[in-house]
C-alpha cells in the first residue's frame, strides 16, 4: 500500500447571522489528484460526536477529474443534533508508482461551501421613498395628453425575457464552482407610441416617439452584478463579483 496522509478539518458556524437561512451545505474537495509519480486518492469522513462511528461522505456526482461536492446539510441543520460545527477527516493515499517516498505531497485543501438565503432585506425597516422632483425623466411623459398610466402590458411589449445558461453546457463547470446556472435575461418587444412611465424612458425618447421621427428601441435599463466562485489555474479558490451581468429592467431609447 502507498503512503497515507490524514488531515483534521473543523468548520464552525456559530457566527452565522440570524438573517442568513442555510439552504444547503457542501464540502468541496479533490477526490483524485495527479502526481509526478502515480496519483493521490482522497476521501472525507465525518467525525461524529461521542462514540458514534465515522461516516464516509460520498460526492453527489463523482467526476472523472476536478473537484467534487459532498452534501453535509443534514449534519448542520438545527434539530438534527447539530452543534453548529463540522469536524471532518481528510484522508489520502498514494496509488500507482510511488517514486521517491520522501518527496513532499500537498493534498488539495477541502473547503466548506454554503448556500444561504439572505433575509436581511425582509427584516430591515422600510424607508420612505423620497418624493420625485417635478422635472425628472418622466415629467414630459406625464404631461402628454391621453397618457396611459396602467402597468403591465401585452406580451409583445418591451419587457424582460429569461435566458437561462448552464455552465456545464458551456463546458465551464470544471473551473466555475458556483453558481451552476446563470440567467442574464434580455429585453425584447415593441415600444409603444406613447411611452409609459414604468419604462424609465428619457425625454428625448418620449419626444421621438411622439413626433414619429425615430422609433425607440427596447434595451436594458438597469443591471445587477453576479457573484462567481471559481478555481484558478494554480488550484486556488477565487471569489469574484462581475458588475452589470444581469438585466433587471427594460426601457425604450
Amino acid at each position: 500500500a502507498g503512503r497515507w496522509y490524514a488531515q483534521s478539518l473543523t468548520y464552525r458556524l456559530e457566527g452565522q447571522s440570524e438573517a442568513e437561512h442555510l439552504l444547503r451545505a457542501t464540502v468541496v474537495y479533490l477526490p483524485s489528484q495527479l502526481l509526478a509519480h502515480g496519483r493521490l486518492l482522497c476521501a472525507l469522513e465525518l467525525v461524529a460526536t461521542g462514540e458514534a462511528p465515522r461516516v464516509l461522505l460520498s460526492p453527489a456526482a463523482r467526476p472523472r477529474h476536478g473537484w467534487a461536492e459532498a452534501d453535509v446539510t443534514p449534519y448542520l441543520v438545527p434539530g438534527n443534533g447539530s452543534t453548529g460545527s463540522l469536524v471532518l477527516q481528510h484522508v489520502c493515499v498514494r496509488a500507482g508508482r510511488t517514486g521517491d517516498p520522501d518527496v513532499p505531497v500537498a493534498p488539495g485543501h477541502p473547503f466548506l461551501l454554503l448556500y444561504l438565503n439572505d433575509t436581511q432585506a425582509g427584516l430591515a425597516p422600510r424607508v420612505a421613498e423620497p418624493r420625485r422632483q417635478r422635472r425628472d425623466m418622466g415629467t414630459l411623459a406625464h404631461d402628454l395628453p391621453g397618457y396611459l398610466r396602467e402597468k403591465g402590458g401585452e406580451k409583445s411589449d418591451c419587457s424582460l425575457r429569461p435566458f437561462p445558461v448552464s455552465f456545464a453546457q458551456l463546458g465551464w463547470d470544471h473551473w466555475i464552482i458556483a453558481p451552476h446556472r446563470y440567467n442574464p435575461r434580455y429585453c425584447k418587444g415593441a415600444c409603444p407610441r406613447l411611452l409609459r412611465y414604468d419604462y424609465h424612458a428619457p425625454n428625448h425618447a418620449v419626444v421621438q416617439s411622439f413626433v414619429h421621427q425615430l422609433g425607440p428601441r427596447c434595451a436594458p435599463y438597469r443591471y445587477s452584478p453576479i457573484s462567481v466562485l471559481m478555481i484558478e489555474r494554480d488550484g486556488g479558490i477565487l471569489y469574484k463579483e462581475y458588475e452589470n451581468m444581469i438585466a433587471e429592467s427594460c426601457t425604450c431609447r
